[in-house]
């Protein structure tokens, strides 16, 4: 069983990092080994790929933010249901409702199962499932 405040510490850590902060820092945030599976396409990503992945929205994007976080424990690690808001240069815009169910070790993420929107996220076709290093 994972300690609640240590789960939702790194829960708050992640989301900050990804909204704000140096992309860079996630791979201390996210345990070795860590991966990353989304619903829309049923596959895994590494921290590298993820990474790749949240910088091309980022510096594509004119606005990336998140509303309405609601972050609960659970026995191994915590769960968030967010509203991502992402506004491209062109005009398009998404509005991404996520569920992500992360397992917690030490402190650090281990893995994280992400559910979104499968309509709004189909405007991001940009992602990578490939590992950072192909």
């Amino acid at each position: 069983m994972v300690e609640n405040e240590a789960a939702l510490e790194a829960g708050q850590r992640l989301f900050e990092t990804v909204e704000h902060g140096d992309l860079e820092d996630l791979r201390q945030i996210f345990a070795p080994g860590a991966l990353v599976w989304h619903n829309t396409d049923n596959a895994f990503t590494d921290v590298p790929t993820t990474i790749r992945n949240l910088d091309t929205i980022r510096t594509s994007a004119v606005e990336f933010r998140y509303e309405d976080i609601r972050r609960s424990p659970t026995p191994e690690g915590f769960v968030q249901q967010h509203t991502l808001i992402v506004a491209m240069p062109d005009g398009r815009s998404i509005r991404d409702m996520c569920c992500c169910i992360c397992t917690v070790t030490d402190g650090r993420i281990a893995r994280m199962d992400a559910y979104h929107d499968s309509a709004a996220t189909g405007a991001m076709a940009h992602k990578s499932t490939k590992p950072a290093d192909e």
